[in-house]
């Protein structure tokens, strides 16, 4: 039993879902056991006692105990987060890790694909968290070359695997669609006086993608299925992706966000994304229509 509560304690959801579950079950017993069994005894003139009472007594006592010690053990016991080099965290458990590291943090660095997520959900909450305490959050962001086809033909072989939100990527184009959503986003955000914002494009794509704040790193593949894996801060690894991170930035051709001050609408998209230096053969109206919609109507990703 104590395997199992320390398997347990290691997910914040299973821990809630064990603890709901086992009250319930435990006041259903409770109910059953001492106000409608004997009601329904009394109503045939039966007397409630026996095997079966001494049996529900037994699982209700059993149950108590579990529940007290369960308690114990969660109460003395460590947080998962900090016990070692590596931690998995479950796939229903990895917004709130990272929504959680996002809080804390005042640099926070990404390497990967398109940074749907960061582009979504890390930029808005640095940018609220910076205007609320009035300090300086410095984010620096690693993500596809959208001028490199062969890179972005590879990524959407494999890139979302079983994407439920968002635009559909099938080809090329979606992909460069999607990067160039990223670089608008980054560019509206860096506007702000306490938000220093560096974009970065890289001619190589990994399987996995790396979340760096200040206190941890969290290593993600982009099934929305799959486990992530966890590097507190102070341990080898931690140490080891910051310093690889720093290795990559400077093979990554860096994209100014200094170019305008203006904001972002159907009429400048396209000169903006010129202004940057991207090669802007695959816009048309109808995908500068796209980007437009897609920096003003943020969709979660998973």
């Amino acid at each position: 039993l104590v395997l199992v509560i320390k398997d347990i304690l290691k997910s914040p959801t299973k821990i809630r879902a064990y603890f709901v579950g086992l009250t319930i079950f435990f006041v259903a017993l409770v109910i059953l056991n001492y106000y409608l069994l004997p009601e329904i005894f009394l109503r045939f003139d039966l007397i409630y006692e026996g095997a079966a009472v001494s049996f529900l007594n037994n699982i209700i006592a059993l149950l108590a105990s579990s529940i007290v010690a369960s308690g114990f053990i969660w109460l003395v016991t460590p947080s998962g987060l900090g016990s070692g080099d590596i931690n998995i965290i479950a796939p229903y458990d990895l917004k709130s890790t990272l929504r959680t590291m996002i809080d804390a943090t005042e640099r926070f660095s990404y390497v990967g694909h398109t940074a749907r997520w960061n582009r979504a959900v890390t930029l808005p909450r640095l940018y609220e968290v910076a205007n609320e305490s009035k300090s300086t959050k410095h984010i620096e962001l690693v993500i596809i070359d959208p001028d490199n086809d062969k890179v972005c033909e590879l990524y959407s072989s494999f890139g979302h695997g079983e994407r439920r939100k968002g635009r559909a990527i099938s080809e090329i184009r979606d992909v460069k669609i999607e990067l160039f959503t990223t670089f608008l986003t980054c560019l509206k955000f860096n506007k702000s006086p306490f938000l220093d914002i560096k974009l970065y494009v890289s001619s190589q794509v990994s399987l996995f993608r790396l979340d760096i704040a200040d206190d941890a790193i969290v290593m993600t593949k982009p099934n929305t299925g799959d486990p992530a894996l966890h590097f507190p801060k102070g341990t080898f690894f931690y140490s080891s992706y910051k310093e690889d991170f720093n290795v990559t930035k400077l093979q990554c051709r860096e994209i100014s966000l200094n170019i305008s001050q203006e904001n972002i609408d159907q009429s400048n998209c396209l000169q903006l994304l010129n202004d940057a230096g991207f090669d802007c053969s695959v816009i048309d109206e109808q995908v500068i229509k796209e980007l437009v919609e897609a920096l003003n109507k943020v969709s979660i990703p998973y």
